[in-house]
């Protein structure tokens, strides 16, 4: 279940070497290490766990399943170690899904945004909600 489902998971980064999401991270396999935003690291390994457990619960496939155990993931690093990060950085990312290699085409989009995330109370004007209003016009 999964194949050929793209799911970027805006988070905390995601640990690659996890043995649930091994097989998501093999050579050529269904791990895209895709970049770091507004963290101070510029590799998606998580650092505070939490987009490695969204991660598994979308895709993993180990001991424990995720509900699409063969998708590809996309590692979208927004948040620190302590769970905090900027609107613009998860802006940022969420535009990136829209056009992952960044050539201006968004037929390549990935299927799914996941984006665990908390924050102020928002209204359907503020600049996160027009970014996601924006990637859903795009399937």
């Amino acid at each position: 279940m999964g194949r050929g489902i793209r799911i970027a998971i805006l988070d905390t980064g995601v640990d690659y070497t996890h043995p649930d999401l091994e097989a998501v991270s093999g050579p050529g396999a269904r791990w895209k290490e895709d970049m770091t935003l507004s963290t101070e690291s510029a590799n998606p390994m998580d650092d505070h766990g939490h987009g490695t457990h969204v991660a598994a619960t979308a895709a993993g496939n180990g001991a424990f399943r995720g509900v699409a155990p063969e998708a590809k993931i996309y590692a979208y690093k927004v948040l620190s170690a302590s769970g905090s990060g900027s609107f613009s950085g998860i802006i940022e990312a969420i535009e990136r899904a829209i056009d992952p290699n960044g050539d201006g085409d968004t037929s390549d989009h990935v299927d799914v945004i996941s984006m665990s995330l908390g924050g102020s109370p928002a209204d359907p004007d503020d600049a996160p909600s027009q970014a996601v209003d924006h990637a859903s016009s795009h399937g």
